[in-house]
């Protein structure tokens, strides 16, 4: 390893303060350690390799694209995104439509909605409990007002969020966006981008009544 003089190198007050501890001496500067990506620190993105890859074992071994999205709760269409191999490689996250559309492209909308609903401080479904679908537009007509909103206050954020719904007693109720929902009906907006916690038992009526009319993707 070539040295070099640290007079060459650091302004002249932090060569001073280096000297008090190191003076005469030859020391190593490690570099900065690199910055975690998305789901490292947390060790999510490590469980969410280890599901995808069970995914495409288990496909490979012949299970179908249904039976799989019922087993691991996830649409039929992140299903075949995980299994037909997308490399997941995703921008940092941001509490925008356009963010949540691109984790949802890539299989892994439910990463989007668990870092959203723990910076609004809500707690996330169990995901044992409940399928979440992919990022898609639902009619408003279909959710019931939250009562606890004022439709006459503004959202507090201007950002075009999606809204977080669950469909549970055969209802669309609001999980997190009841404020920003009311801002949409007083615009007058027919439908917008959510996603929708289902609870499994009642999958089956959801996706025949309501999940195959939905549009999804922009």
């Amino acid at each position: 390893m070539k040295y070099e003089n640290a007079r060459d190198i650091l302004p002249d007050s932090l060569l001073k303060e280096v000297q008090k501890y190191a003076e005469g001496k030859a020391i190593y500067i490690p570099k900065r350690e690199k910055a975690k990506g998305w789901g490292e620190a947390s060790g999510y993105r490590e469980k969410l390799n280890k599901r995808n890859a069970l995914i495409c074992g288990r496909y490979a071994a012949g299970v179908g694209i249904m039976e799989l999205a019922e087993e691991f709760y996830l649409s039929p269409e992140s299903i075949k995104k995980i299994v037909y191999g997308r490399k997941i490689k995703l921008p940092g996250y941001s509490p925008s439509i356009c963010s949540a559309e691109q984790y949802s492209n890539a299989g892994v909308g439910e990463e989007w909605v668990r870092i959203y609903l723990e910076n609004a401080g809500i707690e996330l479904p169990d995901g044992s409990e409940f399928f979440l679908s992919e990022l898609l537009k639902i009619p408003l007509r279909l959710i019931e007002d939250d009562n606890s909103a004022d439709p006459e206050e503004e959202p507090d954020s201007c950002a075009d969020v999606p809204l977080i719904i669950l469909f549970e007693d055969h209802r669309f109720r609001v999980v997190s966006g009841g404020r920003y929902l009311s801002f949409l009906r007083k615009e007058k907006k027919n439908a917008h981008w959510a996603f929708v916690f289902v609870r499994n038992r009642e999958y089956d009526y959801y996706l025949n009544n309501f999940g195959k009319q939905f549009q999804r993707g922009k």
